[in-house]
């Protein structure tokens, strides 16, 4: 629990650090960085990585399993919304994954989902 705790603490301490205002500016042309800034900004970065499971799955294994589903944008839309439970058990040992409806914006995570959907 404490290496979880630690890590947790220094992915969110990298993130924080490597997301400036320079970056933010230079996103502000390309989708993909704009979505990892917005993923940044909103704490996403600290439970997910996109090729390596931290807390959460990596961003490509949730590609993975919902890409081909005709529904995965509004699926994945719902779970950052509302949060979710138990889709990922194998993964993340039972953690929830926390509701972000009052941190983010419908179009914010409308972007996060569409740059996770692309990997």
């Amino acid at each position: 629990m404490l290496r979880l705790l630690l890590l947790s603490f220094l992915t969110l301490s990298i993130t924080a650090c490597g997301v400036g205002e320079s970056m933010r500016d230079s996103s502000k042309n390309n989708p993909k960085a704009h979505a990892r800034v917005l993923a940044a900004d909103n704490g996403c970065l600290g439970c997910h990585a996109v090729s390596v499971t931290v807390v959460g799955p990596a961003w490509k294994m949730v590609a993975k399993r919902y890409k081909a589903k005709p529904d995965a944008k509004q699926y994945l839309t719902n779970v950052i919304k509302h949060g979710g439970k138990g889709n990922w058990t194998n993964v993340k040992a039972g953690e929830v994954m926390p509701a972000h409806k009052d941190r983010m914006t419908d179009k914010e995570i409308a972007v996060v989902v569409d740059y996770i959907l692309t990997l």
